[in-house]
């Protein structure tokens, strides 16, 4: 007969179910991930390093994921989801107002993503190009973000013009222009304070307003 384990279903240790200590173990790895992934960098950084990090051994690594990307993938869900929460927020907070509602958005997502160095350097750079899986992760999240973009446009009364002017199509380079003035901020190239940063992202998103949607 196999010899029990504090992990057996149902079975309590030091007032813990066994799905309670895998929840922690995992947690912590995630922490190490972020720790690791946003210093070191993803490509630099292994199983074995996180796994010391996390002061656990590989046996709980692979418990928790099937791979490093699998680490990777739920660290990219946590810090979108943080991200989108704070979005959607901003957004509520001015149903009628399109241009306060962009404008609040923009600080929201500035000051999730750049807010933990750690965490910015990973949504926007150590996820580029590790894999397909990845990639497809990662533009969902970018269309998503440009389908909150339209959405609120359209509710606003954003108009396209036949066979020209694609909401879609400009949501998605507001999103693009977005994130790499953010990854250039994060890495020091854009030596300006975040509220000018976002002030400026804002005048964009104006700009645009002017064009698409109808003036009273």
């Amino acid at each position: 007969m196999p010899a029990q384990t504090h992990d057996e279903p149902g079975r309590s240790w030091r007032g813990q179910s066994g799905d309670e200590r895998r929840k922690t173990r995992r947690d912590a790895l995630i922490e190490a991930g972020i720790e690791l992934f946003g210093t070191r960098g993803y490509r630099h950084t292994s199983v074995k390093a996180v796994c010391n990090e996390a002061g656990l051994t590989e046996r709980y690594f692979y418990e928790a994921f099937d791979d490093r990307e699998g680490l990777l993938l739920a660290i990219y869900d946590i810090l979108i989801e943080d991200a989108a929460t704070m979005v959607l927020a901003a957004l509520a907070r001015h149903p009628d107002d399109l241009n306060a509602s962009m404008e609040a958005a923009l600080e929201a997502f500035a000051t999730q993503v750049t807010k933990d160095p750690r965490r910015a350097r990973i949504q926007e750079i150590e996820v580029v190009a590790v894999s397909d899986a990845m990639e497809e992760k990662r533009r969902g999240a970018i269309h998503a973000f440009a389908d909150l973009i339209v959405a609120k446009a359209r509710e606003m009364g954003a108009k396209e013009s036949e066979g020209q002017l694609r909401l879609d199509v400009i949501a998605l380079g507001l999103v693009g222009a977005v994130n790499e003035q953010l990854i250039d901020y994060v890495l020091g190239h854009l030596e300006i304070p975040l509220a000018d940063l976002v002030a400026n992202q804002v005048a964009v998103f104006d700009a645009l307003a002017q064009v698409l949607i109808p003036q009273d």
